[in-house]
């Protein structure tokens, strides 16, 4: 397949590092398209666990070449730091390509994002102020740090302070990746031109996505399969649309969350899960998967499959609930509202399905599911309409079910 992307389903997290490093075996490319040092993609390998921030998943293959669109805003530090805890594990170095118009996130940024991080939650990583100075004109880009002169008058302007070391900074960052910043919107078009398979990997989750997410509860940049285009520059037939999304529902952060569970059982579904925030250790909020939110991302990306994650953690329940509907002041209704503060006054409706006291960690056969496994799975497919392609048992690389 040569062109295929990889979309949160959810509020992020949903273990899309695994399935796009599972999907990217074989590929010539794998593409960021969006955001920036604040995601977390996690892959386990038998090099370890690699937790990455700006490195496209894929590129921990070799001959698979990472690419970072000029829809993603980098933070050099970030990039030099996670380069060396790769090396540190003794990992090829990955083949990179940075798009010479990709906007930095420098020190005033991460300053500023203070106050927004207390209110939204946000991950303190200085995106948001990034993609602020990006839509205001006044940002840095890559291909500004080829002359010294703007860069001090831009870091002057802005009144980034020490000045001065953080110009040298950006100077030897531009003596070590010179030749990895380019024209990635070429390098994207010329590899699909060519027939080779590029895998187009999506940060955060689509309820996060600054238009079409719960506002103001989300993040800053397009982070739904439209944010393609808008984050490469090229236009994309794929092929394959895979949605990502837990078995249950995680949501790191504030804003409004449904099928939320507030008391033990989301202790339960926290430490069982281990969902603890790879980019900032937070705990997530954790509760049952929401069918009315996992209908609405499909609507919104035209998934023509799904992944289905974690459902190792399950094991145990004599009952697994799934939400099918909301109460908003007194009336039902399946679609996901616009507005935050209509979903957080959502009542979720469910439906009970039985649960499963096996333990499926690291399963790979289908068939060697309980029958109640199986049919959640399938009762999920039924209900949004799309095969269910990927199961996720375990965090190991080979610990997926491929029902393609």
């Amino acid at each position: 397949m040569p062109a295929l992307a990889v979309i949160g389903a959810q509020w992020g997290d949903e273990a899309k590092g695994k399935v796009v490093h599972a999907v990217a075996r074989g590929a010539g490319m794998c593409v960021r398209f969006n955001g920036g040092a604040n995601a977390g993609h996690t892959v386990v390998d038998r090099w370890g666990t690699a937790q990455l921030h700006l490195v496209p998943s894929g590129a921990l293959h070799p001959g698979c070449r990472g690419v970072l669109g000029h829809g993603v805003v980098l933070d050099p530090w970030a990039l030099e730091e996670e380069l060396a805890l790769l090396r540190a594990q003794g990992r090829p170095e990955p083949e990179l390509l940075l798009s010479a118009r990709a906007h930095l996130v420098l020190p005033h940024h991460r300053l500023r994002e203070g106050e927004a991080a207390g209110r939204l939650g946000t991950t303190r990583r200085g995106i948001g102020p990034a993609y602020a100075d990006r839509a205001a004109r006044q940002g840095l880009r890559l291909a500004d740090l080829v002359d010294p002169a703007c860069v001090r008058d831009h870091l002057a302007r802005m009144g980034t302070e020490p000045a001065a070391e953080v110009a040298a900074d950006l100077a030897r960052f531009h003596a070590r990746f010179v030749d990895r910043i380019g024209d990635a919107r070429a390098a994207i078009a010329s590899a699909l031109a060519q027939g080779e398979t590029v895998v187009f990997e999506g940060a955060q989750g689509t309820l996060l996505d600054l238009d079409l997410g719960t506002y103001p509860y989300v993040t800053s940049s397009s982070t739904t399969v439209h944010g393609i285009g808008w984050g490469t520059g090229v236009r994309v037939k794929l092929d394959r649309v895979i949605g990502v999304a837990k078995a249950y529902t995680t949501r790191v952060g504030e804003g409004p969350f449904p099928t939320e569970e507030k008391g033990e059982m989301g202790t339960w579904l926290r430490e069982r899960g281990g969902e603890y925030g790879a980019t900032t250790g937070r705990p997530r909020r954790c509760g049952w998967l929401d069918l009315v939110a996992l209908r609405y991302a499909h609507e919104v990306n035209g998934f023509t499959e799904l992944a289905l994650t974690k459902l190792d953690v399950l094991s145990g329940l004599d009952e697994v609930k799934v939400g099918v509907g909301y109460r908003i002041g007194g009336r039902r209704t399946d679609r996901f509202p616009a507005r935050a503060e209509e979903l957080g006054a959502a009542e979720p409706e469910y439906v009970a399905l039985p649960g499963w006291r096996e333990e499926i960690g690291g399963l790979q056969d289908w068939d060697a599911l309980p029958g109640e496994a199986r049919a959640f799975v399938q009762w999920i497919e039924g209900a949004v309409g799309l095969p269910v392609t990927l199961i996720g048992t375990g965090p190991g690389a080979e610990a997926v079910i491929d029902r393609r």
